[in-house]
């Protein structure tokens, strides 16, 4: 009878650390999927359709520094940022000449590369996602600002800030794993902070 009371004990026991496994498991995936966002812009800004962005010639190569960005992952949302002005009928180029109405910035750190206070003193803000991740998943965080051409203003600025699926590189490296659809989320999510309207 003792036997089978303890068996019984060890049965309900295992039971219970394998809910508890589960459950954590659980909330661990839901947690992957929060973001959180800051969004600030100037009273009415506005993008107007046939306008021209273009990258910012003072900041993008200083951006796209190994110390700050993902670069793999910073390559890919350029181009994906890219799309999507011409989607949204604004022109984009690369490189900034007299034809730029503002002048696009962006980042791509991952909590590998700069803490919450470093992203602080860089960026003016920090969303301040709750956890690290753990060895499949980082904090990523995407800033991006516009800026008008030639007197550069900041005018509208977006902090996204998510868990990004990571991998190692054939150097042994950690990278953000670029995957379409994790792209497609973030772009979207951060156009749809950004007024869009026909030319006037």
């Amino acid at each position: 009878m003792k036997q089978l009371i303890l068996a019984s004990a060890l049965t309900l026991l295992a039971s219970a650390c394998t809910t508890v496994v589960e459950e954590e498991q659980a909330q661990r995936k839901e947690q992957q999927y929060r973001d959180t966002i800051i969004v600030s812009a100037e009273p009415g800004f506005t993008v107007f359709k046939q306008q021209t962005v273009c990258g910012h010639p003072l900041l993008e190569e200083a951006l796209r520094n190994p110390q700050r960005s993902d670069v793999h992952a910073y390559d890919a949302f350029h181009e994906a940022f890219a799309q999507k002005f011409e989607d949204l009928g604004i022109h984009y180029l690369s490189q900034a000449d007299d034809s730029c109405d503002y002048w696009m910035a962006f980042a791509l750190p991952t909590s590998q590369k700069l803490s919450d206070e470093q992203l602080m003193t860089l960026f003016g803000v920090s969303p301040g996602l709750a956890d690290d991740g753990n060895q499949d998943f980082q904090r990523a965080t995407l800033m991006m600002s516009l800026y008008t051409a030639q007197s550069n203003y900041k005018m509208w600025q977006v902090s996204l800030q998510a868990f990004a699926q990571v991998e190692t590189d054939e150097m042994g490296r950690r990278q953000i794993a670029i995957k379409p659809e994790g792209v497609d989320y973030a772009v979207n999510r951060v156009f749809a902070y950004l007024s869009v309207k026909d030319a006037l």
